[in-house]
């Protein structure tokens, strides 16, 4: 086994470990409220989790982690068997969690040290010895007789298959090592011995044999010896490898292994065995009992073969299977336009054939009347004209040699019959060539449905090597609330909803410190004590709820309370007192404009600092955590009722039913999950109360808006101005459900349903507000996805008409409340970008094309709290102007930070050199750029 398979399997065992413990928490946590059948089931699972720990840790060689696992499987033996479940006291679960918080911590520290042993490894070791000492104490001594160890082991022919197939390999390494041993490469097979030591040892601990371990440790102690020469190594190891076949032999005949002394033998010929030939040394026979049949001992669990893969390979996959479904969309309207074509070639085809027809008709008719004109008729005349037009075919039939033939009793053909047959044999064949491309036709919509299937298949399959259920997000949570329930005289109910609601594994770590932060949140600011609960006539106890689910291509968590909610006046005031805005100013704030200050850093609404809250960094970390996946995150709340907090995520991935409409020339797209329904109604039926329209709908009045007024962009077409949806004799109208409630949108046009896949927008541009992202249609246009949610949650939807269809006049900050930032850069695009990300973090921008175009405005009398530059500038470069600002005076305390693509540590030497504060590279993170700036901006205030 080489370094890399042993760090897999390493990485596996962790990944296993933090399972089980999460597991053995959580039903330490369900026992206090379950009956006494479910506390029996919880009491079977910890101690399977237990177990497990125990027999990987022994497998890696990881004998602390063993040990402990293995003290703490007796305290479940214990409670399993010695106790009354039925009246479990709470003291007993809370030292049982304090064991398994120590099995955690001796369990990251023997990865991280090689299961080198620590003073905080002992102490832990001695916290669950502790423990199982008091269970003993308190509920006696077990009277169980001791099991022989290899009663406990696999079943013999498992043992048989194993130590006959898998085990002489193992022998013949370790024999080769010591035969090739040198004085040279002493290191080098010390390395390897050790790895085939923790092969041997993991054999042992995984089929239960403690004496083949036992021999095993042996080569282990030898390998660790600090005088160890390579006569001893030799001599003592072909002494281990000695035993370790006469086990083996053991083991196959069917007998207990029986422990000899380990002796020196003399060191082997200089010629070492082939690999592939071992011959071990003579065994001698030894008496032993023998193993007890198959029915009486458990068979390990077969384990299906896993591997790990690198979580970029994975996004590549996914993305690739979003192409897939673009290009399978782009084929089905290929398809759908051959099929189109081919209806209209056999219309085609069937007015050819008629024109083919009248033209053999027109011959035969003048044929006929030629034989007439024959007979003294006055056709003969036109005949003679159609003949003189086309001239009679020299052939056998129509040569002057058949002259004498009656025109009944020989045909005559013209160049017009020749022509007509031409056009009908013509006809037929492109008929036969449609009837092909009606064949082909049908075949390709069966190759695309059959396609459809096969990628709706590997959509499915590659989503769930990314995903996880959301219970690994929060299922930590409860045991957090119960320790501050405990602590604070606080009674409070987490309810978990939507478990096993699928999110991608990345979001995880962005997840958890935001949730921790917004459940203290709710405990500390939210929920009531029990006496005021009473008195405003709630239940004593509080109610936490989480909620997950899956909404228009994004996920939604919402963490809800039934508190006291939050009091906008309130943080009104706070506003006013830090200095954030003026009394007159803060007047003006919305309720949704309050609530965002409420993630500003250092901002808090309680007085006193607490070991809760009081610092101000709780929601500030949980917006910076989710910006950095891309997500967001509003409040809602009612003052006396409670508060939610509603995070949105995108998907790595989302293939979605949308609907398609069409507003003021362009095509969006609506997730079709989030209407509720389509209706189709007259002008009469919109109702104004004020200057709002409205809508009678199932038994009560709804906001009716246009879909153009909500939002923000606007896209030039060349028709004529888009027609007011308002004003039309029948209005399609979209029925939108979200968290924010329900609202109805009139669009122009339906155009249908489509499967589309949701694309975010990608960095550095950010998410517009009311837009989700973008989709590509089977023709190549890119058509952007309606954010339910932010539609409806807006400001705008609650106004008048008059009002919806202006824009949202938002209030100029004052100097006292945002900094102002300088941007230079000569690239428009790189400006825009940044005045738009530091305007939504609330800061002012002002704009500089160049050096000298910012040399100017600071002269002028700009003041900025911070410089973002560029360095390759025409006019004056950033390095001049970093320099220019560092030599005067007014400017010097200006903190700058340098944006530049060149990442070389010339660059950045010389940037740091000049006096630039911090130095970022293109393309750059949003999130760092916002976290860096409140720290540069408080560099220039001190």
């Amino acid at each position: 086994m080489n370094d890399d398979d042993l760090n897999e399997l390493i990485d596996a065992f962790t990944a296993e470990c933090e399972e089980f413990l999460q597991s053995m928490e959580t039903n330490l946590l369900a026992m206090e409220s379950a009956g006494l059948k479910e506390r029996q089931a919880a009491v079977k699972e910890m101690f399977r989790a237990a177990h497990s720990i125990k027999g990987a840790g022994s497998m890696l060689g990881f004998q602390n982690v063993s040990v402990a696992a293995h003290t703490l499987e007796d305290c479940f033996v214990i409670l399993r068997d010695r106790t009354d479940l039925s009246a479990l006291e709470p003291t007993t679960v809370s030292v049982l969690l304090q064991g398994v918080d120590a099995l955690k911590k001796i369990t990251i520290e023997s990865v991280q040290h090689s299961d080198v042993t620590t003073p905080d490894q002992t102490q832990n070791l001695e916290a669950i010895a502790q423990i199982f000492a008091e269970f003993q104490a308190k509920y006696g001594k077990s009277e169980q007789s001791p099991v022989s160890a290899v009663s406990q082991s696999a079943a013999p022919e498992t043992l048989k298959q194993i130590f006959e197939h898998q085990v002489p390999a193992l022998f013949n390494r370790l024999e080769t090592e010591l035969s090739q041993a040198s004085e040279a490469d002493l290191a080098k097979s010390v390395t390897a011995l050790n790895q085939v030591y923790y092969q041997l040892s993991g054999l042992a601990g995984m089929l239960l044999l403690p004496e083949f371990g036992e021999i095993a440790a042996a080569l282990r102690a030898l390998i660790d010896s600090p005088d160890l020469t390579l006569q001893r190594l030799q001599s003592e190891g072909w002494a281990i490898a000695q035993n370790l076949q006469i086990a083996r032999q053991q083991i196959l005949e069917g007998r207990a292994i029986y422990l000899p002394k380990i002796s020196p033998s003399p060191t082997p010929p200089d010629s070492p065995r082939l690999p592939d030939s071992p011959t071990p040394p003579e065994i001698s026979p030894s008496p032993s009992p023998t193993v007890p049949s198959s029915s009486t001992l458990p068979v390990p669990n077969p384990q299906r073969p896993t591997i790990r893969v690198d979580l970029e390979r994975l996004t590549e996959l996914v993305n690739l299977v979003g192409e897939l479904v673009i290009n399978r969309t782009n084929l089905e309207l290929q398809e759908s336009e051959l099929r189109g074509e081919v209806k209209r070639i056999r219309r085609n085809i069937v007015d050819l054939s008629q024109f083919g027809g009248q033209l053999r008709e027109e011959y035969d008719r003048l044929s006929f009347a030629e034989w007439r004109g024959g007979n003294g008729n006055s056709g003969l005349g036109k005949l003679a004209a159609a003949e003189t037009e086309f001239p009679t075919i020299a052939n056998g039939k129509s040569s002057p040699a058949h002259a004498h033939f009656d025109i009944l009793e020989m045909d005559r053909y013209t160049e017009f019959h020749s022509t007509a047959a031409e056009v009908i044999e013509t006809a037929q064949a492109i008929s036969h060539s449609a009837t092909k491309l009606d064949t082909l036709a049908m075949k390709f919509e069966r190759s695309t449905d059959q396609l459809r299937r096969i990628t709706e298949q590997l959509r499915s399959r590659v989503m769930q090597l990314r995903v996880v259920s959301f219970s690994r997000a929060v299922d930590h949570l409860p045991r957090a609330l119960r320790e501050m329930c405990l602590t604070y005289d606080k009674e409070v109910n987490l309810l978990l909803v939507g478990r096993d609601t699928k999110i991608d594994e990345s979001l995880l770590d962005a997840l958890r410190d935001p949730l921790i932060h917004l459940v203290r949140n709710a405990f500390d600011h939210g929920i009531e004590m029990p006496e005021v609960r009473k008195a405003s006539g709630k239940p004593a106890s509080g109610q936490i709820e989480i909620e997950a689910r899956h909404q228009g291509g994004q996920t939604i968590i919402t963490v809800a309370d039934d508190g006291r909610g939050i009091d906008p006046e309130m943080i009104r005031r706070k506003v006013v007192t830090k200095g954030l805005a003026t009394e007159e100013q803060a007047q003006e704030f919305s309720i949704t404009e309050l609530y965002d200050f409420l993630f500003w850093p250092g901002f808090s609404t309680t007085e006193g600092v607490s070991d809760l809250s009081g610092r101000g960094v709780g929601l500030d970390v949980v917006r910076t955590n989710l910006r950095t996946v891309r997500g967001s995150v509003k409040v809602d709340s009612r003052l006396g009722k409670g508060t939610s907090f509603i995070i949105k995520l995108p998907l790595l991935l989302s293939i979605t039913d949308a609907l398609m409409v069409k507003t003021d020339h362009n095509k969006i797209a609506v997730p079709l999950d989030a209407v509720e329904e389509i209706l189709h109604i007259k002008a009469s039926e919109v109702h104004i109360a004020g200057n709002q329209a409205m809508l009678w709908w199932r038994e009560e009045f709804i906001r009716l808006v246009r879909m153009q007024d909500l939002l923000e962009y606007s896209v030039v077409g060349p028709d004529a101005p888009s027609p007011d949806p308002l004003t039309q004799d029948e209005i399609p109208v979209l029925v939108l459900a979200s968290t924010e409630g329900m609202l109805a949108v009139a669009v122009e046009r339906l155009i249908g349903q489509q499967e589309i896949v949701v694309k975010p927008l990608p960095p550095p541009l950010s998410k517009p507000r009311g837009v989700l992202g973008t989709t590509i249609l089977g023709d190549g246009r890119v058509v952007n996805i309606l954010d339910v949610d932010d539609l409806v949650g807006q400001p705008g939807v609650n106004s008048s008409i008059a009002a919806v269809s202006g824009k949202v006049q938002e209030i100029p900050p004052s100097s006292s409340q945002s900094p102002q930032i300088l941007v230079v850069d000569d690239s428009y695009t790189i400006r825009q970008l940044l005045s738009m990300t530091l305007t939504r973090a609330r800061y002012r921008v002002v704009q500089a094309k160049d050096g000298v175009d910012a040399l100017e405005k600071l002269q002028n009398g700009l003041d900025c709290s911070l410089a973002i530059v560029d360095i390759e500038m025409p006019r004056m470069d950033g390095f001049e102007l970093l320099r220019a600002i560092r030599s005067t005076e007014r400017f010097a305390k200006i903190p700058v930070a340098m944006l530049t693509s060149r990442s070389g540590e010339k660059h950045r030497q010389m940037a740091m050199e000049l006096g630039a504060n911090q130095y970022f590279t293109k393309p750059y993170s949003e999130a760092q750029l916002l976290q860096a700036i409140p720290k540069l901006i408080h560099q220039s205030i001190i």
